[in-house]
């Protein structure tokens, strides 16, 4: 029999529960946020609601919806950077349905913790705060994925159901989240996938990467430790007392009152070992699909995730000087190619805030008014106002402010760029020519994808001369371009 309290709540009977799961079940997946984010927020605040039937009603819809938020983000990966209004539409839905969810979370919670010690040293309570952290980290990627910007509401909300787990001495409560599956996770173990991915700098990496790095996080979790005291290869701490997130640890904190200290050097083994399977061509087929790109993907994020869990803190290798004043900028190989070919009237240059620079890059604030060129990875070519020459860098961070402009990281690529007409005897291109033409010398060539054929010789055709290159190895890839080595042939 339903509690007087519960009754007039459309979805408290279990037949009508049963009834909204199944059609949120078949429904597309931006319909099916949509409408699951509308009940989520009949459950907030929601005084025909006792606690118990709250919890039950959130916990079915969060089930319900899980494969619809993981077919939303194939959906995001999937669709070209070009259609950014689509992008926008599925990241608003999926983000703002995360972000309902974990404000009901936290409503739960809170009032759960209010309640006496019995309440909290239950199965329920420690499943309160499992789910709240597992949202949090679902909705700290969708964060990521457009690059912020960072909310200070997500780490308090997080910090909280592992605090508060802790307190009841719920943290490592085996939880089962869905009755037909035999797979258990605990608060803590949630916990640390959101410090670890945090902490592997989603800042430097573009969407695709970042959700092959949280793949990578579940396949290592086993390695990963959290500690209240630092140990050996420790990187990384956050105070779980209160609302900031994860920082890399400079000095051992004196007074904190729930220290956590994350360290990621015990998978590096196991990490290693993906990357040589890799190079020797037997990487899992579920995080690597057959060519090059994805085999190229991997191999990034792998490289980045031994680094950035390296036991040894990152050193600047060049001194950053401050450098205010503004840069004319192209985002993306072909409109570059462009300008420099003479399109100057159709290319128009956007204009970048400079804050420093160094021998191997420059720090800019860029205006993100829904433009998609801003992008990790991205190529640019960069001329400041009072510059005599174009130079050429790669997009390496980015992190959007709440005031929709974008902190970047460019690393230079250096050169002397100049364009050029290229042919691999199948196709005529624009390339990018990065170094010097010198016969027997190694020049890098910065080719459009799709474009020339990788591992063919490659003729540039300008100046009334043709020059035969002989290909080398590929150096780098972008989302649009490939930077290749070639040598000139004598």
């Amino acid at each position: 029999m339903l509690s007087l309290l519960s009754r007039n709540h459309p979805l408290a009977a279990n037949r009508a529960l049963q009834q909204a799961l199944a059609e949120l079940r078949g429904a597309e997946p931006v319909e099916a946020l949509g409408e699951a984010g509308s009940w989520v927020e009949s459950l907030l605040g929601n005084p025909d609601l006792n606690d118990a039937d709250r919890h039950r009603l959130i916990f079915a819809l969060d089930e319900a919806t899980q494969p619809h938020v993981r077919q939303l983000a194939e959906l995001f990966l999937a669709t070209p950077v070009s259609e950014g209004a689509t992008r926008r539409q599925l990241w608003n839905r999926a983000r703002g349905f995360l972000a309902l969810l974990l404000d009901a979370y936290g409503e739960c919670l809170i009032t759960a913790a209010a309640a006496d010690d019995r309440a909290r040293a239950t199965p329920v309570f420690a499943e309160l705060a499992t789910r709240a952290i597992r949202t949090g980290c679902q909705r700290a990627k969708w964060d990521a994925f457009r690059h912020g910007p960072h909310d200070e509401t997500l780490w308090a909300r997080v910090n909280l159901a592992y605090r508060l787990a802790v307190g009841a001495g719920q943290d490592r409560l085996p939880i089962q989240l869905r009755a037909d599956r035999r797979l258990e996770t605990t608060a803590e173990r949630e916990y640390v996938r959101c410090v670890a991915l945090h902490v592997v700098g989603p800042d430097q990496l573009d969407p695709a990467q970042l959700e092959l790095a949280a793949r990578l996080i579940t396949y290592v979790w086993p390695h990963l430790q959290l500690t209240g005291a630092p140990a050996t290869g420790t990187t990384y701490w956050v105070e779980a007392a209160q609302s900031l997130p994860p920082a890399r640890l400079v000095r051992i904190p004196e007074h904190a009152s729930l220290p956590r200290f994350f360290s990621g050097i015990e998978a590096l083994p196991a990490l290693q070992q993906l990357h040589d399977l890799l190079l020797a061509g037997n990487a899992p087929a579920s995080l690597v699909a057959d060519d090059d790109a994805s085999r190229s993907r991997l191999a990034v994020v792998l490289g980045h995730m031994i680094k950035a869990w390296s036991s040894e803190a990152p050193v600047r290798r060049h001194r950053r000087h401050v450098l205010p004043g503004q840069m004319m900028v192209i985002s993306g190989l072909v409109r570059f190619l462009g300008r420099l070919a003479g399109d100057g009237e159709v290319i128009v240059p956007r204009t970048w805030e400079l804050r420093d620079a160094s021998r191997q890059g420059v720090g800019a604030v860029a205006p993100l008014d829904g433009q998609e060129e801003v992008r990790v990875g991205a190529l640019v070519g960069m001329h400041s106002l009072d510059g005599d020459r174009w130079r050429v860098g790669k997009i390496k961070r980015l992190w959007r402010t709440a005031e929709n402009r974008g902190h970047v990281g460019v690393e230079l690529l250096d050169g002397s760029p100049m364009a050029a007409s290229a042919d691999d005897g199948s196709c005529a291109v624009r390339v990018l020519v990065l170094d010097p033409l010198k016969r027997g010398a190694t020049v890098r060539i910065a080719v459009p994808v799709p474009g020339p054929r990788d591992g063919v010789p490659l003729y540039l055709l300008d100046h009334g001369r043709t020059a035969k290159l002989v290909p080398l190895s590929v150096l780098d890839r972008g989302s649009d371009y490939e930077i290749r080595a070639y040598l000139f042939a004598p």
